[in-house]
């Protein structure tokens, strides 16, 4: 017969606790994986009438543009 071994959930933790041990909580991000893909798609559709090559250029002056 096996034991199953106890799990400590982290949000059961006390911030102390937390603390004196070296825990952090893990970030919870709004913007998750399907936000990003209706995003993507939304921007390719006002620009869906450009060939590859003029998106790609397009693409690339945004990312320019937003660094700056």
């Amino acid at each position: 017969m096996t034991t199953k071994a106890a799990r400590l959930n982290i949000a059961d933790l006390t911030p102390e606790a937390r603390k004196k041990y070296g825990i952090k909580r893990p970030r919870r991000s709004t913007f998750d994986k399907e936000s990003v893909r209706r995003f993507a798609i939304r921007c390719l559709a006002e620009i869906a009438e450009l060939t590859q090559q003029e998106r790609r250029r397009v693409l690339e002056h945004a990312l320019k543009v937003n660094k700056s």
